[in-house]
């Protein structure tokens, strides 16, 4: 009884050493540890617009006349947050849909990629 204790237990633990230091990938290119995110596009705003409301953290976001930018929303543990990404007008977003975005580089692209 008691080896079959400490076998069960010695599994385990090595069971959480393995998983414990993973993160997400997503679509095996967006890595949760890089700061990619699933959100839910909840508006779909011009550029103009959003500009005249004063931006947003990532002020070297390049928008032009033409563009859209997409408020998205995600929780992250208990806590509901938000961000802003630039959205291609060809992409077929929409407000409703699941997307992919980096909430902490400014450097990397800001348009979203919805999920599949």
């Amino acid at each position: 009884m008691m080896k079959k204790s400490m076998l069960l237990s010695a599994a385990a633990l090595t069971f959480l050493a393995i998983s414990g230091c993973s993160t997400p990938v997503y679509e095996d290119r967006y890595a949760w540890s890089e700061g990619w995110r699933v959100g839910k596009v909840t508006k779909l705003i011009p550029a103009d617009d959003f500009l005249k409301t004063g931006g947003s953290r990532c002020k070297q976001m390049e928008l032009g006349p033409t563009h859209q930018v997409a408020v998205i929303r995600w929780r992250q543990v208990t806590r509901t947050r938000g961000h802003f990404a630039q959205v291609d007008q060809g992409s077929g977003i929409g407000v409703g849909d699941e997307v992919y975005f980096n909430a902490w580089d400014c450097e990397q692209p800001q348009t979203v990629r919805k999920v599949r």
